[in-house]
């Protein structure tokens, strides 16, 4: 990978991150690797694993099973890939999520990839399920200020 490349894709984890916390995931922080025991590129969030992705070459089928992969490592209930999109804001980037997570009931396993279709919708809507989900230390009276 080049130093321009990586340079991209910590600037893309950084502008999810500041996003994230800026929604009201206010404890949300990039994650260290951790080699082939990686748990996604976001701590901060329990029980939720996100896989971001600033690479250009668009390998969203390869990246959903990395997501599941981390998911798994995490023992996260909840995951997502979040995929930069040029020249849009970051809460319009894409987010690919299993689209089971939108039930009510979220007992389904890992690995379910080939069972279960996905879905897409931008960041800021994913953030919003997040919430509805339990997920984040959300407080109605706290002003939802995201921005880029």
């Amino acid at each position: 990978m080049s130093t321009k490349s990586k340079q991209r894709g910590t600037e893309t984890e950084r502008k999810v991150v500041r996003y994230l916390a800026e929604f009201g995931f206010h404890q949300a922080e990039r994650r260290a690797l951790r080699g082939e025991n990686d748990a996604g590129d976001v701590a901060g969030i329990p029980g939720v694993c996100i896989e971001i992705k600033g690479d250009r070459s668009n390998k969203v089928s390869a990246w959903k099973l990395e997501t599941v992969r981390e998911a798994a490592n995490a023992k996260a209930d909840f995951y997502f890939l979040v995929v930069r999109r040029d020249y849009k804001p970051v809460q319009e980037w894409e987010v690919h999520m299993p689209v089971g997570f939108l039930c009510d009931d979220l007992s389904h396993g890992f690995n379910r990839l080939e069972e279960e279709p996905w879905i897409r919708m931008d960041l800021e809507v994913a953030a919003e399920v997040m919430l509805d989900r339990g997920f984040g230390p959300w407080d109605p009276s706290w002003p939802i200020t995201a921005s880029t």
